[in-house]
């Protein structure tokens, strides 16, 4: 193998796949990034057995061959080389590469290309296109709500559910629900629902660009692939039944409030400063009456109150809600109204996005005394 490549090209392919690098010592090999030069284009492909990432990156390549190099070492390197051309030539001799830049030279040692487990052809018993903004979306207002224990895997996932050419993702951690629906361009003639690992959908939403053309989506009981015209993510699905979300929603309410998305935002972020915390939840009340809605939060160190005028129906209703989850969804709403119905002080409050059903958010509210 001998390429001729640029540090820009050779940091994209990284920066690509060392998220699915593996960081145990159960298989050394892993802990590499597989290189495979090919067609004047470089080839990254990293993996820990249960997500796979594969980029392409072009360069010029003299001779085609592959090697596996450590990832720490290679892309540390990479990123302290100077801008200027970068020869990568392997050496039998020690299985590894030399590495030529400027008047320097670095040898780096690896392993054979053929042990490493490639990353296998999805054959998906479904396979559909979306739109790389409209999923990059999706993922920013579902996996913030994914729980981060591990001893429930099935929340620590999103469910991807395609019914009738819409496609819904889902996540909670039980505390919190995030659900955000939208339309297939193209018909697509099956149900699908599996439960995709939140650090997958991660690794997609900051990998994949909004300029891709299209993202092809393939997967079948056990796994779940994403590919664009460069790169492909491989991942295993979690197993298990995910919680009927539509049982949960509430349909019917007592209230209804509309209020402007920024406004209610800054209040709440203000009003968090002076929260009191229980068991480390910081907690904030919000008293809405006809016309304005109450916000008020006090802690050992002072108290917020403030009023902000919105549009009100239905009953009053005094309630208490974990501040960070309030904020959490407030922050990747993206319509300049929102709308929040209630049912009682001990219902789930529920926030929808503007004048649009493509974005509902649950969230319990906190018992005070």
């Amino acid at each position: 193998m001998k390429i001729i490549a640029t540090k820009e090209n050779l940091l994209d392919g990284i920066n690509a796949v060392q998220k699915a690098v593996s960081n145990k010592n159960t298989i050394p090999i892993l802990s590499g990034i597989f290189l495979k030069a090919v067609d004047n284009n470089l080839f990254f492909t990293a993996t820990d057995l249960e997500i796979g990432i594969e980029c392409r990156v072009p360069v010029q390549v003299i001779e085609e061959g592959e090697i596996v190099l450590p990832a720490r070492h290679f892309s540390e390197l990479v990123r302290k080389l100077p801008n200027t051309k970068i020869i990568i030539n392997y050496l039998a001799d020690i299985i590894g590469v030399s590495i030529q830049y400027d008047d320097a030279e670095v040898n780096l040692k690896g392993w054979p290309g053929e042990e490493f487990p490639l990353i296998p052809e999805l054959e998906g018993n479904f396979s559909i296109e979306v739109e790389t903004n409209i999923l990059k979306n999706m993922i920013k207002q579902t996996l913030f709500a994914t729980a981060t224990d591990d001893n429930r895997p099935i929340f620590t996932g999103v469910l991807f559910e395609l019914e009738n050419n819409e496609l819904h993702m889902v996540a909670t951690d039980t505390h919190r629900l995030a659900l955000r629906s939208g339309m297939l361009k193209n018909n697509q003639d099956k149900n699908i629902s599996i439960i995709i690992p939140g650090k997958t959908l991660g690794e997609v939403n900051r990998i994949i660009k909004e300029d891709d053309e299209a993202l092809i989506i393939k997967g079948n009981m056990n796994q779940v692939s994403f590919e664009t015209q460069d790169t492909k993510i491989i991942s295993r699905i979690i197993e298990g039944k995910f919680p009927n979300y539509k049982q949960v929603i509430p349909q019917e309410y007592k209230s209804l409030l509309k209020v402007k998305t920024k406004a209610f935002q800054e209040t709440i972020e203000r009003a968090n400063l002076f929260s009191s915390e229980k068991d480390g939840t910081s907690i904030i009340k919000l008293v809405m009456d006809k016309g304005f809605l109450k916000i008020t939060s006090r802690s050992e160190m002072g108290k917020v109150e403030e009023k902000i005028t919105i549009f009100s129906e239905g009953e009053s209703i005094e309630i208490s809600f974990n501040a960070k989850y309030l904020l959490d969804a407030l922050k990747i709403i993206d319509t300049e109204d929102l709308n929040i119905t209630l049912s009682g002080p001990l219902s789930p409050g529920i926030i929808r996005s503007g004048n649009h059903n493509n974005f509902v958010y649950l969230i319990l509210p906190l018992r005070t005394v």
